[in-house]
């Protein structure tokens, strides 16, 4: 299925078929695409983001992983535009768990976030250059 909303958002992809709704929903395989440039392409259920999706934002980054109700929930790899990359678990759209930020020089944070916020410490390693 293809719709184009009223105001300019797209949906291409699967769908079904909603009988309390009377209408069909974004179900099943499938992008969208926002007026500000944001996409989304990946699962969705029951017209929200649910499964596994790319989602690119207009600034550049980019979240690769799970959502749940249309927010991160799960694995997932956040790319800042500066190119550092989150790599950790999320819960209900916060970052949750152990995680590791890697900079595109190489230094590495380690630790850990429970409901969004980092507890204790961080560890953080920077790789030595090779030296010939």
């Amino acid at each position: 299925m293809k719709k184009t909303y009223p105001d300019g958002q797209v949906y291409e992809g699967e769908g079904k078929w909603n009988w309390s709704r009377l209408r069909r929903i974004r179900h099943g395989q499938g992008t969208y695409t926002f007026l500000d440039g944001t996409v989304y392409v990946g699962e969705f259920k029951d017209s929200k983001f649910n499964g596994q999706g790319i989602l690119n934002l207009p600034d550049g980054s980019k979240y690769d992983g799970e959502f749940k109700d249309g927010k991160f929930n799960g694995q997932g790899i956040y790319i800042f535009p500066s190119g550092s990359k989150y790599d950790g678990e999320w819960v209900n759209g916060k970052e949750f768990g152990k995680f590791i930020i890697t900079s595109p020089d190489g230094i590495r944070q380690m630790g850990e976030y429970i409901d969004g916020e980092i507890q204790g410490e961080l560890q953080i390693y920077i790789e030595k250059a090779d030296e010939e």
